[in-house]
């Protein structure tokens, strides 16, 4: 029996020919899958069960000159999502706003703002307490892409103490993201918004670490697969010393407290600086009323933010270097280098104080209504003469004066690397006619030549100046930061003392003045404050008219009186008078930097005193 030949029909090819190109396209298809988006969907299937959760690299610490820890970290806690994990947010969004106390378009809007970093946590709501953290924990698997982090916390040491001098951190606003994003920066870092935390932002700012974790369909964490240490910001060494800021700032409380309860009620507030004149390093800065930055940290509620804003005295204001006052009779420092420089007078040159001076039949009036007597320059410094220097501002007249007044720094910000200093205001003719449209008086002259009318100086100017006596003429750049240190305490950077200008004046100028400064003290209008001080002290006494029956109170004063080392000027704002008001307080602060037992002599004063 033959083979039979096997042949298909036509139908049966057709079929064939479907089964083949249905398996090579299916065939085609694994191939694509496999080898040409593997990659993509492998990495698809890792981010749906690999967690990256970021841990913050705390902030650097800062310390004072001597090692004590004034601005450190703590532990917390915050409620925050992972965009890309967020599913059913018209479920998930309204539950989060109910357990965390927070308005749902708050929460939306964080989100929008990070809308380009999907698998970044949003820090939602910092510093939650363990009740919040709890109503969370039980609601977890309604919480897709809800996560609770470890944050490190923001805290400053000694609460309300040096706060506009460190600054206090916040969110970032879209400018300030739009500058920090190329340094590795996340919409939901916070920065420094002021002060010090401001200057040195990328100083102090730690790298992010993270950790690789798997979690399982309902996002509970399975195992860790990686894990990358977050590395500490580094650290500033100020040249605060704390001992005398938490001195200085006890004693002005204390007196603008004392003062509230009807000795001067209109006193609202102060400043203090302490500085060295060799250096320009600064001890202590104090600005009354202050804040605690650290309300700032976790995120401050719309209550307490609307309180400091609508506070009348402005605690967020650094009144040290952001506000500018008449100096005072502390400004007949430079009136009388001027006069002797200019040879418009001599050392011994004696002019009789009858209580008042006449120009062009105008009186203009001394402290001491019955007059002072024969003075000469050194006299007159020691008493504060009005009308003695109401002679030498009517000799120099305003142009001469403002040419000094400038030399010793005025007229123009100090250089300190803080934001916001105020430059202050050092009036000319040519100034008033621009500014007002009005010609100079006279007479204007004279009340300038004692620190009155339109000059304007800030506390640190005023601590600038009375340093360049000290210290025969050098006026330093201001400083906080003394050294960076990197995370495991080596120093970076070791900032150095910048000498900005010298005032030139010649040796028997600066002897008379110093010897002025040092019978103020001695016997003259800062005595009863300083009596029976074991260092001897020269300084000057300023009391600022006001115009609206009110006076500011100032002193600024070096120690020891040869070889001077400290500088110190106090300031209070409708306070009384310099003497009897800002010396004491002087005293306070600087048996604080001797080492001194306290002898009462800060205490708060009776109104009145011993003069301007």
């Amino acid at each position: 029996m033959g083979e039979r030949a096997f042949t298909l029909t036509r139908r049966q090819h057709i079929f064939v020919c479907i089964i083949v190109t249905v398996f090579l396209l299916l065939l085609g298809r694994l191939f694509y899958l496999q080898l040409i988006q593997g990659k993509q969907y492998k990495a698809i299937a890792e981010e749906n069960r690999i967690r990256t959760v970021p841990s913050l690299g705390p902030r650097g610490t800062m310390y004072d000159r001597n090692g004590a820890a004034l601005v450190t970290n703590r532990p917390s806690f915050a409620v925050s999502i992972i965009p890309h994990e967020l599913v059913r947010a018209e479920q998930v969004l309204p539950l989060l706003s109910a357990l965390l106390n927070m308005p749902e378009p708050e929460i939306r809007k964080m989100l929008d703002a990070a809308a380009d970093e999907p698998f970044t946590p949003v820090r939602l709501k910092r510093n939650i307490d363990q009740a919040t953290m709890a109503k969370v924990e039980e609601r977890r698997r309604e919480l897709p892409g809800v996560i609770i982090e470890a944050v490190p916390l923001r805290e400053y040491v000694y609460k309300d103490m040096a706060g506009q001098v460190f600054g206090y951190i916040g969110a970032m606003n879209e400018e300030e993201y739009a500058a920090l994003r190329e340094f590795g920066y996340r919409p939901s870092d916070l920065v420094g918004k002021t002060g010090l935390e401001k200057v040195w932002e990328r100083t102090l700012k730690g790298r992010d670490g993270g950790r690789q974790i798997e979690v399982n369909a309902a996002g509970e964490p399975v195992r860790l697969i990686g894990d990358k240490t977050a590395v500490a910001g580094n650290s500033l060494v100020l040249t605060l010393d704390a001992n005398v800021q938490k001195t200085a700032q006890d004693a002005l409380k204390e007196y603008l407290n004392w003062a509230a309860k009807g000795g001067y009620p209109a006193a609202s507030g102060g400043a203090v600086v302490v500085i060295d004149p060799r250096s320009g390093a600064i001890r202590a800065m104090v600005s009354e009323p202050g804040f605690d930055p650290g309300i700032f940290a976790g995120g401050i509620g719309e209550k307490d933010w609307q309180k400091l804003l609508n506070n009348p005295h402005n605690p967020l204001n650094n009144r040290a270097i952001g506000n500018a006052y008449p100096p005072a009779s502390v400004f007949k420092i430079v009136t009388s280098a001027a006069v002797l420089e200019l040879g418009l007078t001599t050392p011994t040159e004696i002019y009789n104080d009858t209580g008042a001076y006449n120009l062009s039949g105008w009186t203009f009036q001394g402290w001491k209504t019955e007059g002072l007597g024969p003075l000469d320059m050194v006299a007159a410094l020691t008493w504060s003469s009005d009308p003695y220097y109401y002679e030498m501002g009517h000799r120099l007249g305003v142009d001469r004066l403002a040419d000094y007044a400038v030399a010793f720094g005025f007229g123009k910000p100090t250089g300190i690397n803080l934001a916001e200093e105020a430059g202050g205001i050092v009036p000319t003719a040519a100034w008033k006619e621009e500014t007002y449209g009005m010609a100079w008086y006279p007479g204007e002259t004279l009340i300038a030549a004692i620190g009155q009318g339109y000059y304007l100086v800030t506390p640190l100017q005023q601590a600038n100046m009375v340093a360049a006596v000290a210290n025969g003429g050098l006026l330093f750049r201001p400083m906080l930061v003394d050294k960076v240190l990197d995370p495991r305490g080596e120093v970076l950077q070791d900032l150095t003392p910048e000498a900005l200008y010298t005032v030139s004046l010649k040796p028997e100028t600066w002897a008379v003045i110093r010897k002025g400064l040092r019978g103020v003290v001695e016997k003259g209008t800062a005595a009863a404050a300083f009596q029976g001080f074991p260092v001897a002290v020269a300084g000057k006494t300023g009391t600022g008219e006001t115009g609206t029956g009110t006076t500011h109170a100032w002193f600024a004063c070096y120690a020891p009186y040869e070889n001077p080392e400290v500088v110190v000027v106090v300031f209070v704002e409708n306070g009384g008078e310099g003497g009897s008001a800002a010396a004491p307080l002087a005293r306070k602060i600087l048996e604080t930097y001797f080492g001194l037992q306290a002898s009462g002599g800060g205490k708060a004063p009776a109104p009145g005193g011993t003069g301007d």
